[in-house]
């Protein structure tokens, strides 16, 4: 029931308990009728003043999820749908809106408003004026929409295209919804409803005002605040408000910048120096290192020689290590000057990019902005007093840390290595390579011979642990006489073999015309390795240290069966010796059939390199390993295999020592060895 309703009954009086008479009765019977009448026509006339198209002001009185009701002082309430509060928010139970009647009645007998049209309604004049004055007004993003965006003012919806967004095409518009800006009605027809604003016109006459003012205080030595506004490989450009300038890459730090987007980003605001001006094209240079004083201008007070200095590693070469000291000012760690005792082959064996490291300033070159710092001159040097540490004749007993065919080197101390050279190991004995007698890591003695402190070297000596055989061998062994020697190695010219003298082994050379064969060529068709010969002295030489033994002259004395018994067993192990080698030559031409028709594609390196890695614990001898790799390049010639690959392909994972270790732990291939001895000598002797 409506309010009017309540005032209607509260005006007709109720009945009384006073009793009237017959014609008092009558006579206000007759007076209710008539204010009755009255009434009803009041309340029917309040109805008749609601019209569409009005704006009335009501009183929210339920809010749902469909709808809203407002009381405007009709016989019902009207309703609004719920999105039409879409920005402004649901208004509370209470609250008093202004709306507008879309029709009186529905077909439901309620009052049709509208909050919308309502607010266009009140708010077009506003629009209108300001369109007509061209004023600046304040928009909200709230949605995109196809070809642009929909952007609030005043409450009521306007269309902001996207070519009137902002000054340059911008691919993502939702980076705006929710935002303000300020916009320009550009575009307005009040009967259709249609809106339409720009933000890039008032953009543009904010651009003109700021480029006007700039104009006026720009000049080359200026400091101005600007914006990032684009970053490139070669820098970055500068809004200065209305006019663009150029960042360059070399003018945005005194140091090394590998790119602009090290220190800046888009959307940094900064103060820029203006380095250089073109008025007629509006061309501006700027600068950003020109703030700060060059830091090479007091670069003898900040860093004196001797002095430490840290800093981070920003370049690796192979001479050396670049050290940045401070923005602009980089120093030169030399190879040479990272180790007392290491020797280093490249900088980033002990040094990373970005590390931060301590270093002595050696020196200061101001005119070429060069600065040589040390790294080693951080410690001590060990050099300076290692004579006095371990003075000549000094007795060692160290590890071996690397084995080479011209020596032995020694582990000394940290870093501090000696060399036994291989004429130092033995007095008597020629040694072909040391790794005929020694193995990685093996602790053996040593005595220093001298050290050279300018040169950085240790000379260590083994055979002058004992004394010098040689000495006295003229007594031990002289002329004509008869001994028995071991064959130690088989040559093209003859065979070497070991003497026993007393406690000492002395090496002695036997010649082929010497060894009592009739028309011998090669000693190894008819002698082996370990056997023992009988030899007799016809030359001893003690200042070259040579010792000529002789099988003929030991049989020349003797009886003719003794000699031909000496050689029959000869003959005989000579066709021992020829069959086996024909048997390994047949062995390795079958093997060479069978890998033909395995292989189809040429053998890389990388065959080479899994072959060996595919069977590191089988028990492969040297010669096994050097028979796969001939076996491989002899079947691929066509293959780009150098020999410096083969070498690497043999050291890892199947190094000498391993092979070495490989054939004394299996005593089957080390037969094998045996039996092809004079192969590897005559390999030994090309070496």
């Amino acid at each position: 029931m409506s309010s009017t309703e309540k005032e209607v009954k509260t005006q007709v009086p109720a009945e009384t308990a006073v009793e009237n008479s017959a014609e008092e009765k009558h006579e206000m019977s007759k007076a209710n009728e008539i204010s009755n009448e009255d009434m009803l026509k009041m309340y029917d006339d309040s109805f008749s003043n609601y019209e569409s198209g009005q704006i009335v002001t009501g009183t929210v009185v339920s809010v749902n999820d469909r709808e809203i009701l407002v009381d405007i002082g009709y016989k019902s309430e009207g309703s609004i749908p719920i999105g039409e509060f879409t920005y402004s928010g649901s208004p509370e139970v209470g609250t008093d809106i202004k709306v507008y009647i879309v029709r009186v009645e529905d077909g439901e007998g309620k009052v049709k408003l509208s909050k919308k049209q309502a607010d266009f309604q009140e708010n077009i004049q506003k629009l209108q004026a300001s369109f007509e004055k061209e004023e600046v007004i304040e928009g909200i993003f709230r949605r995109r929409v196809k070809g642009g965006m929909i952007v609030e003012v005043f409450g009521l919806e306007a269309f902001l295209p996207g070519s009137q967004i902002a000054l340059k095409p911008i691919p993502n518009l939702d980076q705006f919804i929710g935002k303000t800006a300020n916009v320009k009605i550009i575009k307005l027809d009040g009967d259709r409803k249609n809106i339409i604003v720009s933000r890039k016109d008032v953009l543009e006459e904010e651009v003109s005002e700021k480029r006007e003012k700039l104009r006026e205080i720009i000049e080359v030595g200026a400091e101005l605040e600007g914006e990032v506004k684009n970053i490139t490989s070669y820098g970055a450009f500068i809004d200065l408000g209305g006019i663009d300038g150029l960042l360059h890459i070399t003018d945005m730090s005194w140091g090394k910048i590998n790119h602009p987007s090290d220190i800046l980003n888009i959307g940094d605001k900064l103060k820029v120096k203006v380095t250089a001006y073109e008025p007629e094209n509006e061309k501006v240079s700027l600068g950003l290192k020109q703030l700060v004083p060059q830091p090479w201008e007091n670069i003898e007070s900040k860093y004196e020689e001797g002095t430490r200095a840290k800093g981070k590693v920003v370049n690796l070469t192979p001479y050396g290590a670049f050290v940045e000291l401070e923005p602009g000012v980089e120093g030169l760690i030399h190879i040479t000057e990272m180790s007392w005792t290491k020797k280093i082959t490249h900088p980033n064996q002990i040094l990373k990019l970005d590390e931060t490291v301590e270093a002595i300033i050696l020196s200061v070159d101001k005119e070429r902005k060069r600065i040589a710092l040390g790294l080693k001159q951080m410690e001590p040097n060990p050099w300076v007093a290692i004579d006095m540490k371990y003075p000549e004749g000094t007795i060692l007993k160290r590890k071996i840390k690397s084995l080479t065919d011209f020596g032995v080197f020694v582990e000394v101390e940290d870093g501090i290595d000696g060399l036994v050279h291989v004429s130092d190991i033995s007095w008597t004995k020629r040694i072909y390579h040391p790794k005929d007698l020694y193995k990685k890591n093996q602790e053996i003695e040593a005595v220093v011979l001298s050290i050279d402190k300018s040169l950085h070297r240790v000379a260590l000596g083994i055979k002058q642990l004992h004394v010098d055989p040689w000495q006295s061998l003229n007594e031990k062994l002289p002329l004509n006489t008869e001994i028995i020697g071991k064959i130690s190695k088989l040559i093209p010219k003859g065979i070497l073999v070991d003497i026993e003298s007393d406690d000492d082994v002395v090496e002695g050379f036997v010649p082929v015309s010497h060894l009592a064969i009739p028309k011998l060529d090669t000693p190894d068709e008819y002698f082996v390795v370990g056997e023992e010969i009988p030899l007799k002295v016809i030359e001893l030489d003690m200042d070259n240290r040579r010792l000529i033994l002789s099988v003929k002259a030991f049989f020349f004395s003797r009886e003719q069966d003794t000699l031909n018994t000496y050689v029959d067993f000869h003959k005989t192990q000579h066709e021992e010796i020829m069959k086996k080698k024909e048997a390994k030559k047949a062995k390795a031409e079958a093997k060479k059939e069978a890998k033909k028709d395995k292989i189809e594609a040429p053998v890389t390196e990388e065959t080479i390199e899994k072959i060996v890695e595919e069977t590191p614990e089988a028990p492969m001898a040297e010669t096994v390993v050097e028979d796969i790799v001939e076996e491989v390049v002899e079947e691929t010639p066509q293959a780009p295999i150098a020999e410096t690959v083969v070498e690497e392909t043999l050291e890892a994972p199947l190094a000498e020592t391993v092979v070495e270790e490989v054939v004394e732990e299996t005593p089957e291939v080390k037969e094998e060895e045996e039996t092809d001895s004079t192969e590897v000598e005559e390999e030994d002797s090309k070496k």
